[in-house]
């Protein structure tokens, strides 16, 4: 049962509530309201004897009994609180689309308050392994800032895309914290410094992060699916038709180990082991879940639970809580599951031919062949294929499609078209049975796509494209052929092994000659004696996921390579050009800016003169002065925010071609190749750019 529960009868904004000691020994609750405000709820308040309620300092906080609320005057979307040094009182950070504020609820006062070009979707207050303070994190469009204390910007770089999420946790376990970021792209990215560790591709937007313990963490995505990484390997994950609004860690068994917990739209709270998911506790709320937070609500010394619903509904669960009673009609909707599964077994019993389906086999094959990899069942003599369901994750819309022939057939084939070059677990079910018949077997099996299975082989082609012959990335490695052909048998969907040969021209060598079938590009792969091993392609992210998978493969933690794509390298001194040109524009902007300023403020002391002398026609001819001022200083801002936005992309894209640089080298070689490309674009100088590009 919860320890604590109250009402306080406003509504939410979900995704924006935490909670913070403010004056640096009593609990709070700060939420955000609709209209801009932000709702600070004290229960331990004391009451006010020299400025009371109806007598407040000027502040933007105005307290009524243990509610007070502070006008943000534009729309929040983050919130957060912490301490940046060794004052005990909680800070309050509040983000808006322009704008963020860090705030002293206690003192009632602005601590800085600081204009966000890319506004401020995310916030996190802590300790970064590289960095010797507490600072504040902010997650923006396509952007990542640090600020100290001071809101002074010690960090700052670019993202693929709008950042949905961040957190501060120790992710290689070498007791120093790396920010674990969640993009709109469907990627989580580990940032150390101004390196990615680690990055993967979930099946949609990320919307949480939670770190947890033992180098776990946790995920939810915008398709209703939360998940747990450990070390960067998956360790589960489950799917709901309801979407995930926060994660959290919190032990609420008391068993010392901490729990997930997760806040559903539904309004539903559950609690599940880290390491396999299973359900522990669950409870349900009256409305859908606005936030989970830590908080001593209650002054015992130990935190407590507390969830707030978007109604302002509040409970506090404490450790140790067991599990509330099941919500009204849980029992028999499980209980009719029951038994339609019982009804089910007996109608398979009672079965006119029990043993119909005995010794039936199932022929499968998988393929890459007509734009795509196919996956083919074929049932026994005298059996057809009536439906087959199969679950692919981020290959199908819902992750899962079902095809039922509108007859039944002998043999079915499904199209599979996955968007990456990553493994793909697929499972599937098939039915199978005579036509017409009631009772069908179910197979169930489970079969992985290779990461290259978008590539089908071909002959080398007649005429080989200029493109390609001028692209490509050639590494070393010391390492026999066949042992890279076993790596091609599993990377690729091959009709036959292939096999290096032993004898002739070609000895211990290979040439592999594919073809994408998304966009229909020529690939070619080649190996020699000695291990040098060139690909040939206009790709580079194709040559460096094939690089990536090699060296995972061999067990690789250092590769170096000598790269040459032309395609990129123009993109990438162009955006660079760009970038130098935006920032002249940028910086003349700001000089024009701050030349109306001054001249903003001399004619509004001239028509605050006029004014006091009671002169209409200067102070007519000074509120024009005026208005034209406005219009010049609202013309500017606009240009200066198409500027931003253009320079903004044009980082973007220089952001995204450091990543495939990298993706060419392993270990030091492509740390030393993001720095050398870092400091080329820091310099503004594109030849340096491009040989960081070539040679790492």
């Amino acid at each position: 049962m919860a320890a604590f529960s109250l009402n306080i009868q406003k509504h939410i904004e979900s995704g924006l509530v935490a909670s913070g000691k403010f004056d640096g020994s009593h609990a709070c609750l700060a939420a955000v309201t609709s209209g801009g405000n932000v709702l600070v709820h004290s229960p331990h308040r004391q009451p006010q004897i020299k400025n009371n309620d109806s007598e407040q300092p000027d502040g933007r906080l105005s307290w009524s009994g243990e509610l007070a609320e502070l006008q943000i005057g534009s729309q929040v979307t983050a919130i957060c609180t912490g301490r940046f040094g060794e004052d005990e009182r909680d800070i309050l950070l509040i983000g808006t689309a322009t704008h963020i504020l860090a705030y002293q609820v206690e003192d009632n006062s602005d601590i800085f308050y600081k204009e966000m070009t890319d506004g401020a979707l995310c916030i996190m207050i802590g300790k970064l392994g590289w960095l010797s303070n507490q600072v504040a994190v902010i997650g923006g469009n396509s952007s990542i800032t640090v600020l100290d204390s001071e809101g002074t910007e010690i960090f700052w770089t670019v993202m693929g895309d709008v950042v949905t999420s961040i957190t501060i946790f120790d992710f290689d376990g070498d007791h120093e914290n790396e920010l674990l970021i969640g993009t709109k792209d469907f990627e989580i990215r580990v940032l150390k410094e101004d390196a990615i560790m680690w990055d993967t591709k979930e099946t949609a937007s990320i919307t949480a992060l939670a770190g947890l313990s033992n180098r776990q963490f946790a995920y939810a995505v915008g398709n209703g699916t939360i998940g747990v990484y450990e070390a960067g390997q998956r360790l589960w994950r489950v799917k709901s038709k309801h979407r995930a609004i926060t994660i959290r860690n919190f032990d609420i068994n008391g068993d010392g180990q901490l729990e997930l917990i997760t806040g559903w739209t539904s309004g539903k709270v559950d609690a599940r082991s880290c390491n396999t998911g299973d359900v522990i506790f669950k409870v349900q709320l009256s409305t859908g879940v606005a936030g989970i937070v830590e908080a001593d609500y209650r002054r015992q010394g130990r935190p407590d639970l507390v969830a707030v619903s978007i109604s302002g509904e509040v409970r506090g669960y404490a450790p140790g809580t067991a599990m509330d009673t099941p919500e009204p009609g849980e029992i028999m909707r499980e209980l009719l599951a029951k038994k339609q599964a019982l009804q089910m077994e007996l109608r398979q019993r009672a079965a006119s031919v029990p043993n119909m389906y005995h010794h039936t086999k199932l022929a499968v094959s998988l393929i890459s062949a007509r734009g795509a990899a196919r996956l083919g069942v074929a049932a026994g003599p005298g059996l057809l294929v009536h439906c087959a369901i199969v679950f692919a994750e981020g290959v199908f819309e819902g992750e899962t499609l079902v095809a039922h022939p509108a007859r039944p057939q002998g043999e079915l084939e499904i199209e599979l078209r996955p968007p990456n070059n990553g493994p793909v677990d697929i499972h599937v079910k098939i039915s199978v049975g005579p036509a017409g018949a009631d009772l069908l077997q179910v197979f169930e099996m489970t079969r992985q796509l290779p990461r290259f299975c978008m590539y089908e082989i071909i002959s080398r082609p007649e005429e080989v494209p200029q493109a390609i012959v001028n692209s490509g990335v050639t590494i070393e490695v010391a390492e026999r052929p066949q042992r890279i052909a076993l790596w091609l048998n599993q990377s690729l969907l091959l009709a036959e092994e292939l096999e290096v040969a032993e004898e002739g021209p070609n000895a211990a060598s290979i040439e592999l000659w594919l073809r994408g079938l998304r966009d229909n590009k020529v690939h070619c792969f080649t190996a020699s004696p000695s291990g040098k091993i060139t690909v040939q392609t206009e790709d580079s992210t194709f040559a460096g996921d094939i690089v990536q998978s090699l060296a995972m493969y061999l067990g690789l933690r250092e590769l170096t390579s000598e790269a040459k794509f032309p395609n990129d390298e123009s993109k990438m001194t162009v955006a660079l050009e760009r970038v130098k040109g935006l920032k002249d524009i940028d910086a003349k902007l700001q000089a024009e800016a701050a030349g109306a300023g001054v001249l903003l403020k001399s004619v509004v002391i001239r028509l605050e003169d006029a004014r006091i002398l009671q002169n209409v026609e200067e102070m007519r001819k000074r509120l024009l002065q005026l208005k034209a001022i406005n219009s010049d200083l609202i013309r500017n801002h606009e240009i200066r925010m198409n500027s931003n936005r253009d320079l903004l992309a044009n980082l973007k894209e220089l952001n995204i071609g450091v990543q495939r640089v990298a993706k060419l080298r392993v270990g030091k070689a492509a740390t030393n190749a993001v720095a050398r490309c870092r400091a080329a674009i820091q310099d503004e100088n594109p030849k340096a750019l491009v040989l960081a590009m070539r040679n790492g």
